[in-house]
């Protein structure tokens, strides 16, 4: 069984409802292609690549829309996968590394200036995503999910002068923290921002004994900051493939 459908039941009863999801089966596998903003995401769950190829070819010969795909896993599975969706006529745009540690010890977060994301700040959260998140890599979350990080508790930002300055937004999943997101503003990159809520992150919830995130594997700056924190890389991988040829770029470096 080859697949990369890893959504929860919630994310996917929230695009059911949203009425953002076209189903597609097939004898040996079914299909997901999801809107998201102005381009789609493909989902396979499949018996065999054959009928993955077939699927891809309809395609390219039905959709001109941008169209991605994400094959999630070890080296060795996502070799076979990717040569089938490049045979196809996709790209690959970028890919990321997971990266994770043990935790061994956690002190007291200091709060200072860290504050939990609330309705009030919704708007001005959002807008950030929009304007220095890349679309296709960093998965821009919808107004339904930022509500569920407010109702959560999962999301934080920082402000002294209150602006969003920067924010992280992260879950504990049993006895693992995965970071979702991490941001600073450009114009407060001289602050240690990043630091404070990393920090954050480091020493949230007493039970937690695993943490985890995804990282762009071409940059090499933040994979080398993160190894000098404990941090190691893992052979899981997340390759962002694309039916247009063009590659990532850092969003406003």
């Amino acid at each position: 069984m080859k697949t990369n459908f890893f959504m929860t039941e919630n994310q996917f009863y929230n695009l059911y409802v949203e009425n953002k999801v076209q189903f597609f089966k097939a004898e040996n596998g079914c299909f997901l292609l999801v809107e998201d903003s102005n381009f789609k995401r493909i989902y396979f769950i499949v018996s065999n690549v054959t009928e993955l190829g077939s699927f891809l070819d309809y395609l390219m010969n039905t959709y001109e829309i941008e169209i991605t795909a994400e094959i999630v896993g070890k080296s060795d599975y996502i070799k076979d996968i990717k040569k089938l969706f490049v045979t196809y006529g996709f790209y690959e745009y970028s890919s990321m590394v997971r990266m994770s540690r043990i935790r061994k010890i956690i002190d007291q977060p200091n709060f200072e200036n860290i504050h939990l994301l609330t309705d009030s700040k919704k708007e001005e959260f959002q807008s950030l995503y929009q304007k220095y998140f890349d679309k296709f890599v960093e998965r821009i979350p919808s107004s339904v999910e930022i509500d569920e990080f407010i109702e959560s508790n999962n999301a934080y930002y920082f402000s002294d002068n209150n602006e969003i300055q920067g924010f992280i937004v992260f879950e504990h999943l049993g006895l693992t923290s995965h970071l979702r997101y991490w941001f600073v503003h450009p114009k407060y990159r001289d602050k240690k921002i990043g630091s404070k809520l990393m920090q954050l992150f480091f020493n949230s919830n007493e039970s937690v004994k695993r943490e985890l995130f995804w990282v762009i594997e071409s940059n090499e700056n933040a994979i080398k900051r993160y190894k000098h924190f404990g941090f190691v890389e893992e052979d899981m991988h997340n390759v962002i493939l694309i039916n247009k040829n063009k590659k990532y770029e850092e969003p406003n470096s």
